[in-house]
């Protein structure tokens, strides 16, 4: 029941949005299914700018608030233990205005990202619209793209391209930030590879 309540909530209206993007783009685009797909990523992609900023500065703004406590931190941690520290390190985070709601905040940009990629992915993966399209290199959207054949096995080259550049945008992306969030970023990325490994290429 919740499962379903959040679906209608969060998910349904992005899918309505994003299947009227995809309609009128076949219409523009004389029903070139691939060509319509690459512009309603680009269309999501573009709505999303403002919170990915918005997202990016929050991230910058904790990462700096961190490394302005980094040695206090380390000094208490030094000299306190127990109930004691603790006590003293909630202090100094309520003097410098730091919460650990700050880091849900920082991972907005990635976040928001999940609903609107099962909406997509939920969408795509369903319309019947892809049936039988190709596109460049793929000869039928609706189905995965199986490019390499290995002893009877077919790899799904999308997919693996898809994750390369997700980790190369991860690793140039997350340069300067903290362990964790380099962690987070590489394992998103890790986890639709597995996600969509065996989707249509569409």
């Amino acid at each position: 029941m919740m499962v379903t309540t959040l679906y209608i909530l969060l998910i349904w209206p992005i899918r309505v949005f994003i299947e009227a993007v995809f309609v009128l783009l076949q219409v523009l685009f004389n029903y070139r299914t691939g060509l319509s797909i690459v512009f309603l990523s680009l269309t999501v992609n573009t709505i999303l700018l403002p919170i990915y900023a918005a997202a990016d500065q929050w991230q910058k703004e904790d990462r700096d608030l961190m490394q302005r406590m980094k040695k206090k931190i380390a000094d208490i941690k030094a000299v306190f233990k127990g109930e004691e520290r603790r006590f003293i390190l909630n202090t100094y985070y309520r003097q410098m205005g730091y919460s650990p709601l700050n880091s849900l905040k920082a991972s907005m940009g990635v976040l928001l990202q999940i609903p609107f990629f099962l909406a997509a992915y939920q969408f795509l993966s369903y319309t019947t619209s892809l049936r039988g399209q190709p596109f460049l290199f793929l000869k039928d959207l609706s189905e995965p793209d199986s490019l390499i054949i290995i002893y009877g096995y077919p790899i799904h080259v999308m997919p693996v391209l898809m994750t390369v550049i997700n980790l190369l945008s991860a690793f140039i992306y997350s340069k300067k930030s903290e362990r964790r969030e380099r962690i987070q970023l590489f394992g998103m990325a890790l986890i639709f590879l597995i996600l969509l490994y065996d989707s249509p290429s569409g």
